[in-house]
C-alpha cells in the first residue's frame, strides 16, 4: 500500500512538469518569433508605449488622440512589461501569454480543492492549455486572456466564499473576488459584471443561498468598485464625457444595436465552437459518459456551477449584437473542468475504449487533411500561391510537424496507458504552434504585418515628413516608425477622438490632403495605405512620387 501511495505524487509530478514544460516551449518561447499583427497587436503594443512616453496613465491614446474604448488596466501590464523588457514582440505579448497561465493554474487549484484527484487537477490546466481558441488568443496581444483570467479568479473567489465554513478564510475569499472582479472591470468594463451575475445568481438560487446573494453580493461589488474608483474618478475630470461614450456607445450599443460593430448572426459562435474546442472535440463524447459516471452527490454544487458557467455565458454572448470569436475565451475555463474529470473517469473503465479510439481516428482525419491539402497544392503548384519560392523550408517544418502528429495519434491507438494517449492529443495542435511561429507564409505576413515593411522604409522618411495614413495601417506607423502626429485618411476606430477640437485637424478628406499636398512642397509627405487608399485620395498623388509596397501595404512618398 505504501509503495503504491508514493507512486501517485511521483507520477502527478511529472505530469506537472510537463504540463510546464509544454507551457514554456509553446506559449513562451515563441513569443518574439512572429511579427504584430494588425490591427489588434499593434493597437496593444501602441496604446501603452505611449502611456510610457506621455506619462500620462489615466487617458488612453492612440496616435495621439483620446481613445475611450477599453479601461487602462490592459495597457498598464503592457507598458510595465514593455518598460521593462523594451520595445519588443516578447514584451507586448508577454502579459498574455502569462494570464493564459493563470488561467489554467487557477483551474487547477479549483479542481483539486473541490475533486480531489491531483491527476484531474493537472489534466484540467493540460486541456485548457491546448484548446485551439487559448492558444491562439493567449500567444498574441489582446485583452481577452487577460480579462477571462481575472473573471475565472472572481467567479471562483465567490464560489469558494460562498462555500468556506471557516469565516477567515471566507473573507479573504470574498476579497479577492472584488478585487478580481474590479480588475476585469479595468481591463474590458462592465462586462467584467454582467457575466459573473449571469452565471453566479442562477446557481445561488438553485443552491439556496439566499444570503451569500443578498448579502455578501454586495460586498463583493463593494470592494470592485473600490479597485476601480481612483481610475474612474481621475479619467472623468480629465475627459468628462468618458463614461458616456465607454457606457452607452462601447457596451450598449454594442449589445444591442442593429449597425454594432462585428455584427453577426446569433449562431454564429455555434459555428465556431468546433474549430475553437479543437482538438478535443472527438473526446466530448468520452469526456461526456465519464463525466456522467463520476458525478458525486456531494459534488453537485459544483457540477452545477460549471454547467451554468459554460452555458449562460455562451448564451448571453450569442444574444450580443456585436459578436467575436474571442468572446467566449470565459466558457473554456469550466469547460476544461468537466473534459478533464470525464475523461479521467471514461480512462478508469476497463473496456475497448471505443469512443477515444474513434476520436483519435477523426482528429487523424483532419490532420491527414491538412497534409493532404498541402500534398494537393505542390501537387498543382498552387502551394506558391501561399509559400513563396524562397520557403521551402518554412513548408518542411510544417509537413514535418504534420506527421508528428500523425504518428503520435497512431501509435496511441496501440498503447495502453491513458495519460500517453491524452498527451497525444496535444500533439494535434503542434502543426498550429508551427505555422504560427516558424513557418508563418509571407503571403499572410504581406496582408496582416507590416512590420518588415516600415522598418526597411523608415530611412525615407524623417522628422519633417508629415505623414498620413489610411484607418487600418495608422497603428503599425505609430509603434513602427515612432510617430504619434499621423494625419487620419478615414477615422475608424479613432472617429471619437478625432471628434475633440484640439484633434479634428487630423483627419484629412481628400481636399484637405490636395492643401496639404500644395501647402507643405518644402517638406515631404507620406502616404501609407492597406489594400486600396480610401476613395479620391490616390488620384491626388503625383506621378513622380516615390512608391514602394509589401503585399497590401503601400507607401506614397511625394516631395
Amino acid at each position: 500500500m505504501s509503495g503504491r501511495m508514493s507512486a501517485i505524487p511521483a507520477t502527478a509530478s511529472t505530469a506537472t512538469i510537463g504540463v510546464i514544460v509544454f507551457y514554456i516551449l509553446v506559449y513562451l518561447l515563441p513569443l518574439d518569433l512572429r511579427p504584430l499583427t494588425i490591427p489588434d497587436e499593434t493597437r496593444y503594443a501602441e496604446i501603452p508605449y505611449e502611456m510610457l512616453i506621455s506619462g500620462d496613465w489615466v487617458t488612453p491614446r492612440l496616435n495621439g488622440l483620446r481613445y475611450f474604448e477599453k479601461p487602462p488596466l490592459g495597457y498598464w501590464l503592457n507598458a510595465i512589461s514593455i518598460s521593462a523588457l523594451g520595445q519588443n514582440n516578447f514584451a507586448v505579448r508577454l502579459a498574455t501569454a502569462l494570464a493564459a497561465g493563470g488561467t489554467a493554474w487557477l483551474l487547477y487549484l479549483f479542481s483539486l480543492k473541490f475533486f480531489a484527484n491531483r491527476r484531474t487537477a493537472i489534466l484540467t490546466s493540460f486541456v485548457y492549455l491546448t484548446f485551439l481558441v487559448v492558444f491562439l488568443v493567449g500567444t498574441h496581444a489582446t485583452l481577452d486572456t487577460l480579462f477571462t483570467l481575472f473573471l475565472t479568479a472572481g467567479i471562483m473567489g465567490y464560489v469558494l466564499a460562498t462555500l468556506e465554513q471557516e469565516s477567515s478564510r471566507a473573507r479573504l475569499y470574498w476579497l479577492g473576488c472584488g478585487v478580481s472582479l474590479g480588475c476585469a472591470f479595468l481591463t474590458k468594463g462592465f462586462i467584467a459584471f454582467a457575466v459573473p451575475v449571469v452565471v453566479l445568481v442562477p446557481w445561488l438560487i438553485w443552491q439556496r443561498q439566499w444570503r451569500a446573494l443578498l448579502v455578501k453580493g454586495w460586498v463583493v461589488v463593494i470592494i470592485a468598485v473600490a479597485v476601480v474608483l481612483p481610475w474612474a474618478i481621475l479619467v472623468h475630470f480629465r475627459e468628462a464625457d468618458f463614461w458616456h461614450y465607454f457606457f452607452w456607445v462601447e457596451h450598449i450599443q454594442r449589445f444591442t444595436a442593429d449597425n454594432a460593430q462585428h455584427k453577426e448572426p446569433f449562431y454564429y459562435f455555434m459555428l465556431w465552437f468546433p474549430v475553437m474546442v479543437f482538438p478535443w472535440l472527438a473526446l466530448l463524447p468520452a469526456a461526456f459518459v465519464g463525466y456522467v459516471k463520476s458525478l458525486d452527490p456531494a459534488n453537485m454544487a459544483i457540477n452545477r456551477l460549471l454547467w451554468l458557467w459554460i452555458l449562460l455565458p455562451f448564451l448571453f454572448f450569442s444574444s450580443s449584437s456585436g459578436k467575436l470569436g474571442t468572446y467566449i475565451l470565459p466558457c473554456f475555463a469550466p469547460l476544461a473542468i468537466v473534459i478533464a474529470n470525464g475523461l479521467y473517469r471514461y480512462f478508469q473503465d476497463s473496456g475497448r475504449q471505443l469512443l477515444f479510439k474513434w476520436a483519435v481516428v477523426f482528429n487523424l482525419l483532419i490532420v491527414a487533411g491538412l497534409l493532404s491539402l498541402l500534398a494537393y497544392l505542390e501537387l498543382t503548384d498552387s502551394v506558391r500561391d501561399v509559400f513563396g519560392d524562397d520557403e521551402g523550408l518554412k513548408l518542411l517544418k510544417l509537413k514535418a510537424s504534420i506527421i508528428i502528429a500523425l504518428l503520435a495519434a497512431i501509435i496511441s491507438l496501440r498503447q495502453a496507458n491513458w495519460r500517453f494517449r491524452l498527451a497525444s492529443v496535444a500533439f494535434c495542435l503542434i502543426p498550429f504552434v508551427v505555422l504560427g511561429s516558424v513557418s508563418l507564409p509571407t503571403r499572410l505576413m504581406e496582408k496582416k504585418t507590416p512590420g518588415d515593411f516600415l522598418l526597411e522604409i523608415a530611412p525615407l522618411i524623417d522628422e519633417n515628413t508629415m505623414i498620413a495614413s489610411d484607418g487600418t495601417m495608422f497603428r503599425a506607423v505609430n509603434w513602427y516608425l515612432g510617430r504619434r502626429d499621423v494625419y487620419m485618411l478615414s477615422g475608424n476606430e479613432v472617429t471619437y477622438g478625432l471628434g475633440y477640437p484640439d484633434s479634428s485637424h487630423r483627419l484629412l478628406a481628400p481636399e484637405s490632403l490636395r492643401l496639404k499636398i500644395q501647402q507643405e512642397r518644402q517638406h515631404p509627405i507620406a502616404v501609407f495605405c492597406h489594400y486600396d487608399c480610401p476613395a479620391g485620395i490616390t488620384e491626388l498623388i503625383p506621378p513622380e512620387s516615390l512608391s514602394r509596397s509589401f503585399g497590401s501595404f503601400s507607401l506614397f512618398l511625394i516631395k
